[in-house]
C-alpha cells in the first residue's frame, strides 16, 4: 500500500470513529441562525403580591365580621400572613410583616 491509501484509510477510521463514539439526535442539534435566547431575571415576578380583598362587612351592635379574603373574619383573627386589627363600616385594618396596613370594601360590580 502507498501513503496515500493508508492516509485515506487513516483518516476515514478516524471519522467513522468519532461518529460512533458522539451518536447526534435531532433534538441536540442547534440553528446557527437563530439569535441567542435571552434569559432575564424574574424580578418583576416575586415583587408582584396579591392585595387583600375585602368583599363585605357586617356590623350588628358590637359584633363586626368581615368577609376578608373569601374567609369571615373576626377582630383579632388571622388568615394567612394576615392578623386582623380592626373591621370598620368601610374596611379592614390588618397587620401583615409587622406592617399595618388597610384593605377597603371591594366596590360591587354588576
Amino acid at each position: 500500500m502507498n501513503t496515500r491509501t493508508l492516509l485515506a484509510l487513516w483518516t476515514a477510521g478516524l471519522i467513522g470513529a468519532a461518529l460512533i463514539g458522539a451518536p447526534t439526535h435531532a433534538a441536540d442539534l442547534k440553528d446557527p441562525t437563530r439569535p441567542p435566547e435571552v434569559i432575564a431575571p424574574a424580578k418583576h415576578q416575586e415583587a408582584h403580591v396579591a392585595l387583600p380583598v375585602v368583599s363585605a362587612i357586617f356590623i350588628s351592635g358590637s359584633r363586626r365580621v368581615a368577609v376578608f379574603n373569601d374567609q369571615p373574619v373576626h377582630e383579632g383573627d388571622s388568615v394567612g400572613a394576615y392578623r386582623i386589627e380592626t373591621i370598620t363600616a368601610t374596611g379592614v385594618h390588618y397587620r401583615s410583616a409587622g406592617q399595618l396596613a388597610y384593605a377597603a370594601l371591594a366596590a360591587a360590580s354588576d
